[in-house]
């Protein structure tokens, strides 16, 4: 006689059907939108989320014998086990982006499509944010105000801390129209390097280099940097809206850098960044973080997609 399969086994292997890795889940949500489902995937596309998921599972699990929950099999949990459940998690402190994790596992592993609105469980705040870097802190209003043209900069560049009391005019790299698309910077062990400018930033960048240049000549655009402001958080902006520019031009089969690649990416160093991987990595473009680490200054994929795309 067989044996049966345990509950917690049941739940693992729903989760283990959705591994979807090396796939992209860019273009997933984007196939998901046109479909009209509004960018949700039922997928699984990163190894750390799996992980995540499956110890949801195990508390799942936990939970339920302490309640008394005989569960044999998935189709015995309800969406009122599932509300119960979070619910009383919410009730302990766990933070809303807790709850909002393990309700997205619940749903995928029970097959289900509970949402906080419909539940009435609290909505994700950045003020929850405990754990990356003083994210939180960056979104008190008074912060963001006072900082709001540096991290405009910031995040149409992807300029590191270092730079920002050192860049000038000078330093602005133009096209034959005149604008600013770049910047020529050294940083991080005096290593020289460009960083482009998100384009549909350009206008705005340009704007601001030809006031400042007029009013101050070249000096620095900055004196200091406020020390509660989070500058890493803003470079993962930047590089969030470069990958996704640039996995929309290949799409349409255009040149994102419009004639000027070769002056942001070293196409050596993009070789020796992609080798050895395939045409997609973690479920992202590879060749795309390749560029996109070029123009934040470093030259590891992982880099990118641990650090800056994994933060979104």
């Amino acid at each position: 006689m067989s044996r049966k399969t345990s509950f917690k086994e049941q739940m693992f292997r729903a989760l283990n059907a959705l591994n979807c890795y090396g796939q992209s889940k860019y273009q997933a949500k984007q196939e998901s939108y046109k479909q009209g489902n509004k960018g949700r995937v039922k997928g699984i596309y990163s190894k750390k989320t799996m992980q995540d998921y499956k110890q949801v599972a195990e508390q799942f699990q936990s939970w339920s014998k302490i309640k008394g929950y005989n569960f044999k099999s998935l189709a015995d949990v309800s969406d009122s086990h599932i509300l119960q459940y979070l619910t009383e998690r919410q009730a302990q402190g766990k933070s809303s982006w807790t709850i909002s994790r393990d309700l997205s596992a619940l749903n995928k592993i029970f097959n289900k499509s509970i949402t906080k609105k419909d539940s009435g469980l609290r909505s994700r705040k950045n003020s929850d944010i405990k754990n990356n870097r003083g994210f939180g802190n960056n979104y008190r209003s008074s912060i963001y105000k006072k900082n709001k043209e540096l991290i405009d900069f910031i995040s149409s560049t992807g300029i590191r801390r270092q730079s920002i009391t050192v860049i000038n005019p000078s330093n602005a790299i133009r096209d034959k129209e005149g604008t600013v698309i770049g910047f020529s910077v050294i940083e991080k062990g005096g290593k020289h390097r460009n960083c482009y400018v998100i384009k549909s930033k350009q206008d705005a960048v340009t704007s601001f280099v030809n006031k400042h240049q007029s009013q101050k000549g070249n000096q620095p655009f900055w004196t200091k940097v406020d020390k509660n402001l989070n500058t890493h958080w803003y470079r993962a902006e930047y590089a969030k809206t470069l990958y996704n520019d640039l996995i929309t031009a290949n799409n349409h089969r255009q040149d994102y850098f419009e004639g000027y690649r070769d002056t942001f990416v070293n196409s050596q160093r993009l070789e020796q960044a992609t080798d050895g991987h395939g045409q997609t990595t973690k479920g992202y473009d590879t060749e795309a973080l390749a560029v996109v680490s070029q123009n934040l200054g470093h030259n590891r994929i992982d880099v990118v997609y641990s650090n800056y795309l994994s933060r979104f």
